[in-house]
């Protein structure tokens, strides 16, 4: 299925930049309370969500105060009153299970390299750095002027736009977003998909425009087309003619003809694999043990496995919206969107309240 982001850069433990420097980094992905941090030449007392932390560190908590830290496929949940050294309680020569948990790793440190790894500075987290280049996690991320938040100031270089927050085509070059240029870009459905009714979107190209979507079988017959203003379209796919474990593939182009998008695939599953993609994650070990965000973030990954990418992208929302500071949140939102759509679409994921 053709996507504007391969997958597998993003899923080779081999390519994670920053995190593969340290041996079996450890994510805080749950706080509650007061909690410090201490390395080697850095210590913290702010935590963000996502921090990334060295096994050679500890972790601090105070009365009342709780962590779920998550490392190699298995999540620890801390209580306070405690000082606890990270190399102990994960230890490098642990035994790992394969297990659903194993594959949730290489989303999480995936989507966390987006923002540690200097080598991707064309995306520009390049300019994302700890202080004195410590890179001991996010509490010494920032953005420019020392902000110290580290995300919403993120930026490319000289604010040229190729950056999170900021993310669109060099001086809006029209790469077909928000009005500008003569691109369509295809944004939904793909994957695998339910019938019934189902919003077809698209990229809005310059001028006033009117779009034709089409859909066609697998032998290339059309079967289905609307017409709308709109960037977006309901139309029902109705079972007779969208058929179990058949491949359909649509595009948007102008009214004129003049401009048309790149085809999109979508396959018609079934319930029970829908049911079966969702339920890898519901019956993994940890499941019943870790907060609702992360339980949220688990079966977005495990539909987005199976392909119900629409199913994960609406799981990928909801658990924002539900939890709209949770900066790993955010983030691992934003990587489903790299990995599987138009960029600025991460961009969206990422500045969404």
């Amino acid at each position: 299925m053709h996507r504007l982001i391969i997958l597998a850069l993003f899923l080779s433990l081999g390519g994670l930049g920053l995190l593969a420097q340290d041996d079996n980094p450890i994510v805080l992905v749950a706080s509650q309370g007061k909690m410090s941090y201490k390395a080697p030449g850095y210590s913290s007392n702010k935590l963000s969500l996502g921090a990334v932390l060295k096994p050679a560190g500890t972790l601090s908590l105070k009365a009342k105060s709780s962590a779920t830290l998550f490392a190699d496929g298995a999540f620890k949940t801390i209580q306070g009153p405690t000082s606890l050294s990270l190399s102990t309680a994960f230890p490098a020569n642990g035994s790992v299970k394969i297990n659903f948990e194993r594959g949730f790793t290489q989303y999480l440190y995936a989507a966390l390299d987006l923002a540690a790894n200097s080598q991707g500075s064309k995306d520009a987290w390049g300019t994302v750095t700890g202080k004195k280049g410590s890179g001991d996690g996010w509490g010494t991320v920032t953005g420019k002027k020392g902000s110290g938040d580290g995300w919403g100031t993120v930026t490319g270089k000289k604010g040229s736009g190729d950056g999170w927050g900021t993310v669109t085509g060099k001086k809006g070059s029209g790469d077909g977003w928000g009005g500008k240029g003569k691109l369509i870009n295809g944004i939904a459905p793909f994957g695998k998909i339910r019938p019934g009714a189902k919003v077809f979107r698209w990229s809005k190209p310059s001028g006033a425009q009117r779009f034709k979507l089409e859909i066609k079988n697998s032998k290339g017959e059309l079967i289905q087309q609307a017409e709308t203003a709109d960037t977006m379209l309901n139309v029902e796919l109705d079972p007779a003619k969208f058929k179990e474990g058949q491949q359909y593939q649509w595009t948007v182009s102008t009214s004129t003809g003049e401009i048309q998008s790149s085809p999109m695939l979508f396959e018609i599953g079934t319930t029970a694999a829908q049911t079966a993609a969702r339920q890898r994650a519901e019956n993994a070990e940890s499941y019943p043990q870790v907060p609702t965000a992360m339980q949220g973030l688990m079966r977005a990954i495990a539909l987005e496995q199976g392909e119900w990418h629409e199913d994960a992208a609406q799981t990928y929302r909801e658990v924002q919206s539900s939890n709209p500071n949770n900066l790993l949140v955010q983030l691992m939102h934003a990587a489903f969107w790299m990995r599987n759509g138009p960029k600025p679409m991460a961009e969206l994921a990422f500045k969404q309240p």
